[in-house]
């Protein structure tokens, strides 16, 4: 049934980006984004080995539609982002099983409400669910119990703030901001996987949008 739900949440998210992109007003705006992220994770432990999570800085790249409504705009985007690297241990003490690294292909939908509209600054905070295609790189294991690490899609959500800045005669416009990712369903695959526990995404990031 999560399975189920996840793919019909997945869908749907999809089809608004259609949907928002085909009803898109004339002041809508293309950019690329990039930045950085701190995550955090559970850990994860099977009958055999245990691996722990420690904060780790990975990096995001990608591009964005920003699509105006008055105060409010939607933006879609889409982001390669590397997350960092479970080292899985024996739990009787021996050398290291092996390593998974993750990394992520995501489509957020963020909504933009602006606080307060000025020709040169605008803040605004934002919010919006996002599809994450988890991929895992497995190196160092015996067998192939870690093939199918993560699950096919996962789903997460994004809260922040940020600022519009649009310098005169200047043909783009910069919006940094401050966000928080946190996983809505789990990324490892229990199904493939025999874990304890299966961690979801949970991330701080700096970003800067550059729109066109």
């Amino acid at each position: 049934m999560r399975d189920l739900l996840t793919r019909i949440a997945s869908s749907a998210l999809a089809v608004t980006v259609v949907l928002m992109l085909a009803a898109a007003p004339a002041q809508a705006q293309f950019g690329i984004a990039g930045g950085l992220n701190f995550e955090s994770s559970d850990d994860i432990s099977t009958s055999s080995t245990e691996a722990n999570f420690e904060n780790s800085t990975g990096y995001h790249i990608g591009v964005v539609y920003d699509a105006g409504f008055g105060p409010v705009n939607i933006r879609p985007g889409f982001f390669y982002r590397k997350v960092g690297t479970y080292e899985f241990g024996s739990t009787t003490g021996g050398a290291a099983a092996g390593t998974v690294d993750i990394a992520t292909f995501e489509v957020p939908v963020d909504v933009r409400l602006n606080i307060l509209t000025t020709p040169v600054v605008t803040p605004y905070v934002l919010a919006g669910p996002m599809l994450t295609i988890p991929r895992s790189n497995v190196e160092g294991f015996n067998d192939n119990d870690f093939d199918d690490f993560t699950e096919d899609v996962s789903l997460s959500a994004n809260v922040g703030v940020g600022v519009q800045v649009a310098l005169p005669a200047v043909p783009f416009k910069l919006q940094p901001e401050l966000r928080y990712e946190f996983g809505i369903s789990e990324y490892v695959d229990t199904d493939a996987v025999e874990v304890s526990e299966s961690p979801k995404f949970s991330a701080f990031s700096l970003r800067l949008n550059v729109l066109f």
